[in-house]
């Protein structure tokens, strides 16, 4: 049962725990856990902990913490912004930007996204899924979706000093050496990648980007992406140069 990993939504120390009716539903059912077995829990604020079952209810479980393991560090402190798309594209994308790390992710409506109705709910519970499998102790906040319009004209407010990466696929050029050159002015290392929908950001919405003082533009090759595909690799250009693989 060692590779069985919960996220607890509750303060993990010594003694006991008790798991709610989803957990305990998957544990027992999905799991079969039995009374005695071992597994581990964990949260991004405790870290991760070994239990014992130690008591099998009809809507719960009570587990018994007995030995801490750790806690992974925080990703880098980089926010994805990206326009809602198909349920299982998304549920996808969700689950890659927690595996890559990421702290938030914030789903935004454009002129062309065309799957405006998404619950936050359903991108968490995708993160939280991703970081069990991968052995992650983070788990990004989850933003409700908001208007382009909106973030762009509060974007000072809004994003706590941080750079935006527009991800533009109307330019060329090698978007690690942009990146670099922006290492040396962004001095409090905070970042947001902006990815657009299918069919890409409206002339109207490139321009109010581009304008944005806080923000540059980079390009992710000489090839059109689906959204999927492009925060993948936005994510992946970002950690090698300015995120935790560096």
């Amino acid at each position: 049962m060692s590779n069985i990993r919960i996220y607890i939504n509750k303060e993990i120390t010594k003694g006991f725990v008790v798991l709610d009716k989803a957990q305990s539903h998957y544990i027992k059912n999905v799991m079969r856990v039995k009374v005695g077995d071992m597994f581990n829990i964990f949260n991004e604020n405790d870290g991760e902990w070994r239990v014992k079952l130690k008591e099998i209810k009809k809507n719960k479980l009570i587990v018994n913490v007995e030995e801490y393991i750790g806690i992974k560090p925080e990703p880098a402190d980089v926010w994805v912004l990206f326009a809602p798309v198909k349920k299982l594209r998304t549920d996808y994308i969700s689950q890659k930007i927690t595996e890559l790390g990421a702290q938030l992710i914030w789903p935004i409506i454009t002129e062309r996204t065309q799957f405006k109705s998404i619950k936050s709910s359903k991108i968490l519970s995708n993160a939280i899924e991703a970081a069990e499998q991968c052995g992650l102790t983070s788990i990004p906040k989850v933003k409700k979706s908001k208007d382009l319009n909106y973030l762009l004209d509060n974007w000072k407010t809004i994003a706590e000093d941080r750079l935006l990466i527009f991800c533009d696929e109307n330019i060329s050029g090698n978007p690690k050496t942009l990146l670099k050159s922006a290492k040396k002015k962004n001095k409090k290392n905070k970042w947001a990648i902006l990815i657009g929908p299918e069919g890409g950001f409206s002339q109207n919405e490139r321009n109010k980007i581009i304008k944005l003082k806080d923000s540059i533009n980079i390009s992710l090759g000489p090839r059109i992406l689906r959204s999927d595909t492009a925060i993948v690799s936005a994510l992946t250009i970002f950690h090698s140069i300015l995120g935790d693989w560096v």
